[in-house]
């Protein structure tokens, strides 16, 4: 892959996908911005990489744009954007869930990707350059029961990934999302499910290469579309699931 005095600002870059995305992209050379609520957390990565840590609650959008003006001053440029905070907006079917869960779900996981791109796009028309990657998920492409401020927030990623596709492709922009599957993130409602062994074997049963996917692989594919390697890719989901989405890998009937 290719990276050349790049720098990346990443939200929710502190644990998890976007920390691994962070790793991976400062291990290629590129300057990287982590933003986050986990103050401790991000400092951490952030200390790893030799990066810069910003607190950033992404659905503030005042905070967001005062991420970006951070990592552009420091840095001069805004290459690359990853998007990867969310919120799961908790385990609810729509009519027991508080509402207050709902608009932090899409408050997070939509409107924080939109500022997020928003400030972004108005650095990168400048540059004519840049690459948004949107952590969007397999729960947005075909569902998932009790998670409706997630799932919504997270299908609705990809409308935006083609908005901003289009609305940007001619100043040198392209904007892609990356879907993961189940991941061993270290997200509370994974780690809890893992204690569950049924659950664990359900889990490998529906991905065709029956195993629950690392934060690294998805990482690689997020750094894949925001490389120059990927420079004809715009306005497209890459499923990172093992298989999860094409298909069931197990006999429906003898």
């Amino acid at each position: 892959m290719t990276f050349e005095k790049r720098a990346a600002l990443i939200t929710g870059g502190a644990t998890g996908i976007g920390q691994a995305t962070a790793l991976r992209l400062a291990a290629n050379g590129v300057s990287v911005v982590i933003a986050d609520m986990n103050d401790d957390a991000g400092k951490a990565t952030a200390d790893r990489i030799d990066g810069l840590f910003v607190h950033c609650d992404a659905s503030r959008h005042e905070d967001v744009k005062q991420a970006m003006q951070e990592t552009h001053v420091a840095f001069g440029s805004i290459d690359i954007l990853v998007t990867a905070a969310a919120h799961t907006g908790g385990h609810y079917a729509a009519a027991e869930m508080p509402v207050t869960e709902w608009q932090r779900g899409i408050d997070v996981s939509l409107s924080g990707a939109f500022y997020a791109s928003k400030y972004a796009a108005s650095i990168m028309k400048v540059q004519r350059y840049g690459s948004i990657i949107h952590i969007a998920s397999v729960e947005g492409m075909i569902g998932a029961v009790n998670h409706a401020a997630y799932v919504t927030a997270k299908t609705a990623i990809f409308g935006l990934t083609r908005s901003l596709a289009i609305d940007y492709g001619r100043f040198g922009i392209r904007v892609n999302a990356v879907s993961p599957g189940i991941i061993d993130s270290g997200r509370p409602d994974i780690e809890a499910a893992k204690q569950d062994p049924e659950r664990v074997r359900f889990w490998r049963e529906m991905t065709v290469l029956n195993r629950i996917g690392r934060t690294e692989e998805v990482a690689a594919a997020v750094c894949f579309l925001a490389s120059d390697d990927a420079s004809y890719i715009t306005g497209q989901n890459l499923a990172v699931d093992g298989g999860w989405t094409i298909g069931y890998p197990v006999p429906l009937s003898e």
